[in-house]
């Protein structure tokens, strides 16, 4: 298997940045939604209200918050819609993603498959109200197959579930991951690759044809998937319904959100100040705010 580039000190300093910050989902059910991310994902609740709440890793990190002010009391929208395919759950060795994986398989309502992908192992399952979850972690960079010039070889093989969970550790909760990556239902695979690599500023890593796509800021595998397997020409899910309400990412600095914004303006896209933070909606209506970290 071919390497892949020796990286730079600065690269591999940023190799593992948690550029992805905190998703917040529309929630029907807030108390289920709450208990499994903390006794499957391992998360602590921090912040709450009547409608929200906010959970967080073992760093203080909130990584997702809970919103029920507009979906309470509904159904998974069942048509083909853009918005989450899954949050990425990265752990930070085997033996936690094992303990990781333990809890959550007694817990969560759909198992979805476990897969080695050549830079990550991963396991996949939903949540009670069929927001895609993987638990994931990152294999040293110098075992990630390369695949050319600037990109990475990622693939699907399966993954020895049994094995997995036989290395689990014991964790005290709330538990040390962050969010590696967002991965997303797409309409259009060339129309959202375009705006994040040429308007926003990402670097493609990965493509497979017109089904998916694979960004990241700098050399990490992806900070950003979409694809298209089940939403090719859809539009969002209603807004009362559970699902991704917005996602945050954290740029290396405040001169990379500023070049963004104005990239972004420079495209004709509607771009809203919101104190550190910069507000704006991607081509499949998918709300974004980023800000330096």
């Amino acid at each position: 298997m071919e390497a892949s580039p020796t990286p730079t000190a600065d690269e591999l300093d940023h190799l593992s940045d948690t550029v992805v910050g905190t998703v917040t989902l529309r929630a029907a059910d807030l108390g289920r939604q709450r208990d499994f991310y903390e006794r499957a994902i391992g998360l602590e609740a921090g912040d709450e209200g009547p409608t929200s709440v906010a959970l967080a890793d073992a760093d203080g990190r909130v990584l997702i918050k809970l919103d029920s002010s507009a979906a309470r009391g509904s159904a998974p929208f069942s048509h083909p819609h853009t918005g989450l395919f899954h949050n990425a759950f990265r752990y930070p060795d085997r033996p936690a993603l094992g303990a990781a994986v333990r809890r959550t398989v007694e817990l969560a309502p759909v198992f979805e498959g476990a897969s080695d992908h050549g830079v990550s192992d991963a396991v996949y399952f939903r949540d009670p109200e069929g927001n895609g979850v993987e638990l994931y972690h990152d294999r040293p960079y110098e075992q990630w197959p390369a695949a050319g010039e600037g990109k990475v070889g990622m693939y699907t093989r399966p993954l020895d579930l049994a094995a997995l969970i036989g290395e689990a550790a014991d964790h005290e909760l709330p538990a040390r991951c962050d969010i590696g990556h967002i991965h997303l239902q797409t309409a259009d695979v060339e129309a959202i690759a375009e705006f994040w690599r040429d308007v926003f500023g990402l670097d493609e890593r990965q493509r497979f044809g017109p089904q998916a796509v694979f960004l990241a800021e700098g050399l990490y595998h992806h900070h950003i998937g979409a694809n298209t397997w089940h939403s090719a020409g859809a539009g969002p899910a209603p807004p009362d319904r559970p699902g991704l309400h917005s996602f945050e990412l954290r740029l290396r600095s405040a001169d990379r959100v500023d070049k963004a914004a104005a990239r972004l303006e420079e495209a004709g896209i509607k771009v809203v100040a919101e104190g550190a933070q910069v507000a704006f909606l991607d081509p499949d209506s998918n709300r974004v705010l980023i800000r330096a970290r």
